[in-house]
């Protein structure tokens, strides 16, 4: 099986809908449309998708980010493979494609954060080079009314 990694685009969207869902988020294929889309736009965010005969096997989004901690660097904000083709090799290839974007940009690190269900990338990032910087609570809270800023040209 020849898998190429290239950057997403709406040719991808069902392969990348799909991959949405299984990482286990109830977006529709309109909301998942509409986010690529401005992800495309934006020249801090990237999105790598491998491909196999025509079919999304995998994808990674990544987005360059500045604090004031830590100045600008590189987050993984989604990774996730088709889970008929894990431990082929195919997320590292993403991640390499993520790594190589983010050297293009002279970002020196690459931060990603991992819900502790998520077992298989607990191995799997430690096993191509990452390292367990800490661990943290994530808090959310659903602002009142419609916010639809996110939507451009709608």
């Amino acid at each position: 099986m020849e898998v190429s990694i290239k950057a997403a685009n709406t040719e991808h969207l069902k392969g990348i809908h799909e991959l949405v869902l299984e990482w286990g988020h109830p977006a529709s294929e309109p909301e998942t449309l509409q986010w690529l889309k401005e992800i495309m736009k934006s020249s801090n965010h990237q999105v790598f998708v491998a491909v196999s005969d025509d079919s999304v096997l995998g994808w990674a989004a990544v987005e360059r980010r500045i604090s004031l901690g830590q100045g600008f660097i590189a987050e993984i904000t989604g990774l996730v493979v088709r889970s008929s083709y894990r431990r082929l090799g195919i997320g590292q290839s993403l991640v390499d494609a993520v790594e190589g974007w983010s050297q293009n940009l002279g970002l020196s690190r690459i931060l990603v954060r991992s819900n502790v269900r998520r077992l298989e990338s607990h191995e799997f990032y430690p096993s191509i080079g990452f390292e367990l910087a800490k661990t943290t609570n994530v808090y959310a809270k659903e602002l009142n009314g419609p916010n639809q800023s996110w939507k451009a040209d709608a």
